[in-house]
């Protein structure tokens, strides 16, 4: 999950310089027409351009990912907050839900004759949950092996209040029509964001210091990464 993320991020890195070295004067109506409102996916955007180079805005997009996966064993499962590779044996069902984000931006666009731009400011974004649910099996806990035993594991990751860092592009048109995308996203401080672990099974002889030291592990490799991507729709006046 990690590296894909990774991967992504240079594919949109490569877009952008594409974008700024072939599309001459797109933007030359950001300071005519400096009040802009976008539609988002999953929210909107508001902000004023003060001139050419300097913008700020806000925007919100709410209750982003809420997700059911199979719990009939019909489809592979992915943990959102877990790497594949941490995790135990026997996935089979999961519950995650992401609540809203927040974020007050000051976009600076360094060239006059393209939308590119960079962000900065702040990010909020509520807590994150997933519940993943794990078959009745032999397997390992903590420091012991018990049979016949199934999980559940409840991974919950605090909100987040950071500075956010992003790039984008926003094309505006002489009648006012604009469009574009971001990535924007938090840097995350891990001694203030953190995430806690739930462990429950069905075997009563499972000890607790085994459960302690199996959700020990779950919030040591819980993912705090923030951030998204998002494309803009909208009208400029």
């Amino acid at each position: 999950m990690i590296y894909y993320k990774r991967i992504v991020v240079i594919i949109l890195l490569f877009a952008q310089l594409f974008f700024v070295n072939i599309l001459k004067g797109e933007s030359k109506f950001r300071e005519e027409k400096n009040i802009q409102l976008q539609i988002l996916i999953g929210g909107g955007l508001i902000g004023y351009h003060f001139n050419d180079q300097i913008f700020i805005g806000f925007s919100t997009i709410s209750n982003m990912v809420q997700e059911d996966g199979t719990m009939d064993n019909s489809s592979k499962v992915e943990s959102r907050l877990i790497a594949e590779e941490d995790l135990p044996q026997g996935l089979y069902g999961k519950k995650y839900e992401q609540r809203r984000i927040v974020t007050g931006q000051l976009r600076i666009s360094p060239f006059e004759s393209s939308g590119f731009f960079l962000s900065f400011g702040s990010y909020q974004e509520g807590p994150r949950k997933e519940t993943l649910y794990f078959d009745k099996r032999s397997r390992i806990i903590g420091n012991s092996s018990y049979n016949n035993t199934s999980m559940i594991i409840k991974i919950e990751r605090d909100p987040v209040y950071a500075p956010l860092i992003g790039f984008g592009w926003n094309w505006i048109y002489d009648n006012g029509l604009s469009w574009g995308f971001d990535w924007e996203g938090g840097l995350i401080n891990g001694n203030v964001t953190k995430a806690t672990a739930e462990i429950t099974t069905n075997n009563s002889n499972v000890s607790d210091g085994d459960i302690a030291i199996e959700e020990e592990k779950f919030i040591k490799s819980s993912d705090l990464s923030t951030g998204y991507f998002t494309v803009a729709l909208g009208y400029n006046f």
